[in-house]
């Protein structure tokens, strides 16, 4: 009855690990198609540059699902723009003229759980801004639960007076966020590709 703890401690932060890790492996280890004689490749997209943590990443492992001896299933791990810049990852997005993400081109500066603790202030005003409902719910689980998202003081406290990150240049992207549509001819971008609004913001509220 707590919120996850904004630390590197998975098991104090659990959302990561129980909501994320937790739910691929065991997918992996009990989908009829990978669960036995089967060769696996998980491909993931963490990048040095983001974190003191991702920054001893491995490129390739062996990934924790691995059970060759028991299940005969054979599980690998690579991150193939592990060692990539931001500037890097949005270049190859611009040469194949892949649309980013309704949430970079909205100006959010990451792309992650709407509502991540890590969110900084001006992502949370813009939580508010776009989802007040959501807003309101988050508030009131802090009453509910007697504990705060941040463990210093309570959302609104927080968020303050601060600016909001939303970019209001881009209708299809804020209409996408909205309603949670995004089609598969929304893929690729027909005219000029731009950078996102969200672009070269740093990674402040991103993963710890």
């Amino acid at each position: 009855m707590k919120f996850p703890a904004k630390t590197g401690d998975l098991s104090r932060r659990w959302c990561s690990g129980n909501l994320k890790a937790a739910v691929q492996d065991s997918v992996t280890s009990n989908l009829e198609r990978t669960k036995t004689n089967v060769k696996v490749l998980v491909v993931s997209g963490e990048r040095r540059g983001e974190s003191a943590g991702r920054s001893k990443y491995n490129e390739m492992e062996i990934h924790r699902t691995n059970a060759d001896k028991k299940a005969h299933r054979i599980v690998h791990e690579w991150r193939p723009v592990i060692d990539y810049s931001e500037k890097d990852v949005w270049e190859v997005l611009k040469r194949h003229k892949v649309n980013p993400h309704p949430c970079y081109r909205a100006g959010w500066n990451r792309c992650s759980c709407a509502m991540c603790i890590f969110s900084t202030p001006k992502l949370f005003a813009g939580i508010r801004e776009l989802y007040p409902k959501e807003y309101d719910l988050l508030r009131q689980d802090e009453k509910i639960l007697g504990f705060t998202l941040d463990n210093r003081c309570d959302l609104d406290t927080f968020v303050g007076d601060a600016k909001s990150c939303v970019y209001y240049g881009d209708e299809a992207a804020l209409q996408s966020l909205i309603t949670g549509d995004f089609l598969v001819e929304d893929v690729y971008v027909k005219g000029d590709w731009l950078y996102p609004a969200g672009a070269f913001h740093g990674a402040e509220g991103g993963p710890c």
